[in-house]
C-alpha cells in the first residue's frame, strides 16, 4: 500500500474517516501502525494529503485527514485507453494498470477476435471493476479514478461514442494504434504532449484489417510498439511507458527552448 485510497463512503465527518477490511488488516498487521501514527493517504477523484490514525479497534480504524497545501497535478499528458475487452483474468489487471497509471478513460469494446463469452462476466459490473481500479490507485500513488465503460460494437462505438466525444474536446487528439507490422515506432509519430492521447489496445489476436483500416482513417496512427508479440496488459504498460518518456523528453526539450 504506496497510498491508503480514502474514498466518500469512509467519511463519516469533515476530515474523519473510517476504514475497515483489507485496509485495517494492512495498517495493522503489516504497516504496523497505531493510534497516532501517520500514513499518505489520498480521496478518490481529490486531494493527497497525510492521515492520523484517531482510533483503531477490532472492527475499525478511524482517521483525521489533513491534504497536502501543494496538491500533486494531474498525469501529463492526459492519456485515454480503448481496450479490445480480454479474458476476464486480463481485464483484473488492465483495471489495475489503469488505476496505477492515473488513466482517465479506459473503454472496453467489441473486436473480430473478442470472445462473445467474455461479455457474460459478471467482473463487468461496475461495483466489481471499482476495487481493482482503486488497487491501482493505491499501487501508484494516484487519487485519478478511471472512468470505465464497456462496448458491445466495434462501429457503432467509434460512431456514436469516440467521434463525438473526441469532437467535443477542447484540444485535438493524439491517437495512436500500436501494430507489429507497422514501420515506424512511437517517437516517430509521436507529437507534443500539450493535448488528450488515446492508445488503441488490440485483442491477444490483434486487430484485423478492417478494424485497422477503420481506425486509420479516423486518425490513427500506427506504430510498432515491440520487437516481440505481447499479451494486452503488457502492450498497455508498454505503451504507458513509452508516452511517458517521450512526453518527458519533450518537456525537457521546451524547457531548455
Amino acid at each position: 500500500m504506496n497510498l491508503l485510497i480514502l474514498d466518500e463512503s469512509d467519511r463519516i465527518s469533515e476530515n474523519s474517516f473510517r476504514v475497515s477490511g483489507n485496509r485495517q488488516d494492512h495498517i495493522i498487521r503489516v504497516l504496523k501502525l497505531g493510534t497516532n501514527d501517520q500514513i499518505r493517504a489520498g480521496i478518490v477523484n481529490g486531494s493527497i494529503g497525510s492521515a492520523k490514525i484517531e482510533r483503531s479497534d477490532k472492527t475499525s480504524i478511524t482517521l483525521n485527514f489533513v491534504a497536502d497545501e501543494n496538491q500533486l497535478p494531474d498525469p501529463i499528458p492526459c492519456v485515454d485507453i480503448i481496450c479490445a475487452l480480454p479474458r476476464p483474468q486480463t481485464v483484473r489487471k488492465v483495471l489495475n494498470l489503469a488505476g496505477t497509471w492515473g488513466v482517465r478513460k479506459l473503454d472496453f469494446i467489441r473486436a473480430n477476435r473478442v470472445e462473445k463469452s467474455y461479455y457474460h462476466s459478471p467482473l463487468l459490473q461496475p461495483d466489481k471493476m471499482r476495487p481493482y481500479l482503486l488497487e491501482g490507485l493505491s499501487q501508484g500513488k494516484q487519487t485519478r479514478l478511471s472512468l470505465v465503460s464497456v462496448h458491445e460494437r466495434f462501429k457503432p462505438y467509434f460512431e456514436d461514442v469516440f467521434i463525438p466525444n473526441d469532437s467535443a474536446d477542447s484540444e485535438s487528439s493524439l491517437k495512436l494504434l500500436p501494430h507489429p507490422e507497422a514501420e515506424s515506432n512511437l517517437s516517430q509519430v509521436f507529437q507534443s504532449t500539450n493535448r488528450r492521447i488515446v492508445v488503441a489496445i488490440g485483442p491477444e489476436g490483434g486487430w484485423v484489417d478492417f478494424e485497422i483500416e477503420f481506425m486509420m482513417e479516423l486518425g490513427f496512427s500506427c506504430f510498432r510498439l515491440a520487437r516481440p508479440v505481447l499479451r494486452v496488459e503488457s502492450a498497455a504498460i508498454a505503451a504507458l511507458s513509452q508516452i511517458e518518456l517521450l512526453s518527458d523528453f519533450d518537456k525537457f526539450c521546451s524547457e531548455r527552448n
